[in-house]
C-alpha cells in the first residue's frame, strides 16, 4: 500500500512538472495618458475598451476563463478568440499582444439595447517571434462593434472589420507591465477555454 501512495504521488508530481507555468496577468500602463476623446464617456465605447483589455490579456496569459473577459464579452466572442489563438499554436505560430489594441472611437449608433460602435483601430497590434517590441501604430482601419446591453452589463458579442483605412496618430497607447516574451511557444492544450 505504501508503494502505491508513493507511485501515485511520483506521477501527479511528473505530470505538474510537464504542466506550463500559469502566466500571471499584466498591469496596463497607459504610455501617454488615458483616451480623453468625447466619446469616452459612452458605456457602449467603455465596454469595447474593456473587452478589448480582456481578450488581448487572455491571448497574453492563454486563459480565457477570467471574470473580467466573462462580464465584458460574449461567450460566442471568447470562444473564437480562444479557438483562434488553439488554431495558430497547432500551426506552429505563436503570437500575442503588447497592450490592448489602439482604437479611437469614431461613432455610437444605439438602437435599444444594442449598439454599433464604430473605431479607428490600429492595424497589425501583435508580437511574434519577428517582431519583439511593441510596433508604432502608423496605419489604422475602421472596425465595427455589435455591443448589446444584458441587464447593467454591457457585452461585446461581434467585431467586423471594414476595408476604410483611418488615422490612428492620435490613439493612446497602453502597454502591458511585464511585456510578454513573443518568442515563448506553447501547446493548443496551453490555451484554457471555459
Amino acid at each position: 500500500m505504501g508503494l502505491t501512495v508513493v507511485g501515485i504521488a511520483a506521477i501527479g508530481l511528473a505530470l505538474t512538472g510537464c504542466t506550463p507555468a500559469a502566466v500571471e496577468p499584466p498591469s496596463v500602463s497607459w504610455q501617454s495618458g488615458e483616451p480623453s476623446g468625447e466619446l469616452e464617456s459612452s458605456p457602449w465605447v467603455q465596454a469595447v475598451r474593456a473587452s478589448d483589455t480582456a481578450l488581448s490579456i487572455a491571448a497574453f496569459t492563454r486563459d480565457y476563463t477570467s471574470d473580467e473577459l466573462q462580464d465584458t464579452t460574449t461567450a460566442a466572442a471568447i470562444d473564437a478568440a480562444a479557438q483562434w489563438q488553439r488554431d495558430e499554436a497547432k500551426a506552429d505560430r505563436f503570437f500575442t499582444y503588447p497592450g490592448p489594441v489602439p482604437m479611437i472611437p469614431l461613432s455610437v449608433d444605439e438602437e435599444g439595447d444594442e449598439a454599433l460602435v464604430t473605431v479607428c483601430q490600429a492595424q497589425d497590434w501583435y508580437l511574434d517571434a519577428d517582431r519583439t517590441s511593441a510596433p508604432e501604430p502608423t496605419e489604422g482601419r475602421e472596425v465595427v462593434y455589435r455591443v448589446i446591453r444584458d441587464d447593467d452589463t454591457h457585452l461585446v458579442e461581434t467585431d467586423s472589420v471594414t476595408t476604410k483605412d483611418c488615422d490612428i496618430a492620435d490613439a493612446s497607447i497602453a502597454l502591458f507591465d511585464p511585456q510578454p516574451d513573443p518568442t515563448e511557444t506553447y501547446s493548443p492544450d496551453d490555451v484554457k477555454v471555459p
